[in-house]
């Protein structure tokens, strides 16, 4: 039994002992490991590891857990970009700075940059404008709105128009613009010596001065569109009173003019034939509405477009003053410039002489060859879409255009029940010009499945006018300028027919001669806009034309040019009466 205890004890202690062993050997792994995590930030005192020990990592990892790895920093920088991105839409803008050249090709020269003679020339016209200021100008929405004119007002039923133009304008010379000016520019146009297009526009219009800055116009009649014949620049009188007018074509001011408009004569260069191959403008710093973002404007002249879009393509020019719609294919990489269609005031439209072809005479007739043209489709095929469909006299775009107007469109069933039991036969008279030939075919095209008999007759441009002035043709394809306001008396008003008007289909109506007269005399809006409307209506329920189709003008800027945002012209200058919003060069803004 003593032997039994004396064994139990001993198993006690030395059990104590291990235990005590244990103990001891656990508090020393403990302190080891302490030490073991003091040696390791004694070497590197950051938790985060840097780049030297990042690279150990893989050694570490499986292949799965790599693969996790790149795949989340893969997406952590798919969306920094993203993120960056959207700051940069959201908070970085950016604006225009001063400075750059814009290179524009032209086909043609000029001949004399003034602005009593640039108005049949497209070319001078587009350099007057830049260096010639107006008292108004057509925007490029086709909108008058005033440029030296600062407000004006009318008086004695608008047989009077007062107008005060902008004080402080300067010429590019230094010295002031003022209403001496002006009244030495209306009449130098007036006076038939110097034998200016423009004279004819302002018969029987007197202008008076009140002061430096007032003027007077007085009109012998009233007329609404008075404030269009004001577009004409205007010329410095101390350079130009000297110039008589069997000299003036010679001066050199018409090659190295000084004007008042936003970019003034810099250089010229010729070839050895003396011909113009280069015209630099600068801007003008103390332009009146403010200075232009470009730095000069370059003009390049070119024989033909061919050559011109060869020169675009090839990045010599930054734009073409027009691409023919023909050429429209010509041009390379389109998807890096810009091609802005700007509507023109110009109605193509199928006149009818019913006195030349007698079933012409017949209204249902009319009517019928109306209805058998798929007008939508013709400007799909021959003009890619581009250009607009018309319907009457007075473009969709103009504030007296009337939408409840009858339009006729396509119905070849209808067209095919009337002529089949009138049979027509008609000759179609085209011009030889850019698509117009292949119009014509479209239209006998469709005619002929209507039940008409159609012959093509094809004249040159040189004939047109003969053949329009004894209106030698049935039927003619014919476009018409009609301009910026709704005034189309020319056009319309049986005053017009015969061979000394435009009203080619001798259309002849006592109650729309009435409201055409009455219109233009109006100067009350809302008048005007009631009898134009009445007009349209009438004289498209007559249906003397069918009305085709509203061309543009196609204007092409590389896209590095910013800030023309133009949807409309009267004439080809027009597009640069924003130029002063132009610009090249940009600066970031960081938006908060």
């Amino acid at each position: 039994m003593i032997l039994f205890k004396n064994k139990f004890f001993g198993f006690i202690k030395r059990a104590k002992q291990a235990l005590s062993f244990v103990n001891v050997f656990k508090k020393d792994k403990f302190n080891q490991t302490e030490l073991d995590k003091k040696l390791i930030y004694s070497l590197s005192p950051h938790k985060i590891p840097n780049r030297g020990q990042i690279k150990y990592i893989k050694k570490f990892l499986n292949p799965r857990e790599n693969l996790i790895i790149k795949i989340c920093l893969l997406l952590i920088l798919i969306n920094a970009v993203y993120l960056i991105n959207v700051f940069i839409q959201k908070r970085i803008e950016l604006s225009p700075l001063a400075g750059g050249d814009y290179v524009e090709a032209v086909v043609g020269y000029p001949r004399t940059i003034n602005p009593l003679y640039a108005f049949n020339r497209d070319v001078d016209s587009d350099l007057s404008r830049l260096i010639y200021s107006s008292l108004f100008v057509y925007n490029t929405d086709a909108k008058l709105i005033s440029d030296l004119a600062e407000n004006y007002k009318i008086e004695n039923s608008g047989k009077e128009y007062y107008i005060t133009i902008k004080s402080g304008v300067k010429w590019h010379n230094g010295d002031p613009l003022t209403v001496d000016d002006i009244i030495f520019t209306f009449n130098l146009i007036k006076n038939v010596d110097y034998r200016s297009p423009l004279r004819s526009s302002l018969a029987g219009i007197e202008i008076e001065k009140i002061d430096d800055i007032n003027l007077k116009f007085t009109l012998s009649e009233s007329y609404a569109p008075f404030l269009e014949l004001l577009t004409f620049g205007i010329l410095p009188k101390n350079i130009w009173e000297n110039v008589g007018p069997t000299s003036i074509a010679l001066s050199d001011f018409n090659l190295k003019p000084i004007g008042s408009g936003p970019y003034k004569f810099k250089s010229l260069l010729k070839n050895k034939n003396g011909d113009l191959k280069e015209y630099k403008l600068t801007v003008n710093n103390d332009y009146y509405s403010g200075a232009p973002y470009l730095k000069n404007i370059i003009f390049k002249f070119f024989v033909n477009y061919s050559e011109a879009i060869k020169s675009f393509n090839g990045n010599k020019i930054d734009g073409l003053s027009y691409l023919p719609f023909n050429e429209r294919k010509e041009v390379l990489a389109q998807n890096s410039v810009l091609m802005h269609e700007l509507v023109l005031p110009k109605i193509v439209s199928v006149f009818f002489n019913q006195e030349k072809n007698k079933s012409l005479e017949d209204k249902n007739v009319r009517i019928a060859l109306a209805q058998a043209l798929d007008k939508a489709q013709i400007i799909n095929d021959v003009f890619s879409g581009v250009y607009q469909k018309a319907d009457g006299p007075i473009l969709e775009n103009n504030f007296a255009y009337n939408q409840e107007i009858k339009k006729y469109n396509f119905s070849p069933g209808e067209a095919v029940e009337v002529l089949k039991n009138k049979p027509v036969e008609l000759s179609l008279t085209v011009i030889d010009s850019g698509l117009n030939l292949v119009v014509a075919e479209q239209i006998k095209s469709y005619w002929e499945k209507a039940g008409a008999k159609v012959n093509i007759k094809v004249i040159s441009s040189d004939q047109a006018l003969t053949v329009i002035r004894n209106r030698d043709f049935e039927a003619l394809i014919y476009g018409e300028s009609v301009g910026g306001d709704p005034d189309v008396f020319a056009f319309w008003h049986s005053s017009q027919t015969g061979s000394k008007g435009l009203n080619l289909s001798n259309y002849n109506n006592s109650e729309v001669d009435k409201l055409l007269v009455d219109a233009r005399s109006s100067v009350d809006l809302a008048e005007r806009i009631e009898k134009y409307q009445k007009f349209q209506e009438i004289i498209t329920n007559d249906v003397p034309t069918i009305f085709l189709y509203v061309p543009t003008y196609t204007y092409v800027q590389s896209k590095k040019v910013r800030g023309f945002n133009g949807t409309a012209l009267i004439e080809s200058a027009d597009r640069f009466t924003d130029v002063s919003q132009w610009y090249i060069k940009t600066k970031k803004k960081i938006i908060w």
